[in-house]
């Protein structure tokens, strides 16, 4: 019989992961402009101010802004239920499956935090190369991306195959 993971320090870590996110957010806020840039690594990587009312991507962007809002606010409501669901349900495995969620939820509570207060997310982080973008993005977007590879990194290690396999040999 598994134990059920405790949640304390699932949402300390997630909470003070998500307010690492906002702090930045807030520093970005106070030191640029909305469309300034600064060259860190240039040719590479900028720091920028941008917001994005989309999702992933700036998927969805060009719906109105309240409707924008609220499907965002919901879908990230029920994207934090799914994983603290996951959580207790089915726990992890090992360390990289509860931080993966840990990343995921915390990432979700931080963009959550810009789409309550904005109705937009704050990106900062601009990686380039010539005339190719990769879409900016910010601290929470990236603890989501890690977290869902961590996730899918334990997911592939606890599956039947996996541990048939290793049954066998």
């Amino acid at each position: 019989m598994s134990r059920r993971p405790a949640l304390k320090p699932f949402f300390l870590i997630a909470v003070l992961f998500a307010l690492a996110d906002q702090v930045i957010k807030q520093i970005v806020d106070k030191t640029f402009s909305l469309g300034d840039s600064l060259a860190v690594l240039p040719g590479f990587f900028n720091l920028v101010y941008l917001r994005n009312s989309g999702g992933a991507f700036s998927i969805l962007d060009g719906l109105p802004p309240l409707w924008g809002r609220l499907f965002f606010i919901c879908a990230t409501l029920a994207a934090l239920a799914f994983v603290l669901y996951l959580y207790r349900s089915h726990p992890p495995g090992n360390l990289w499956g509860r931080a993966g969620m840990i990343l995921v939820f915390g990432g979700g509570l931080g963009n959550l935090v810009d789409r309550v207060a904005y109705g937009e997310v704050i990106d900062y982080l601009l990686f380039y190369y010539g005339q190719y973008h990769w879409p900016a993005f910010n601290l929470a977007d990236s603890g989501i991306t890690v977290g869902v590879g961590l996730m899918i990194v334990d997911l592939l290690r606890s599956s039947p195959e996996s541990a048939s396999a290793k049954g066998s040999g």
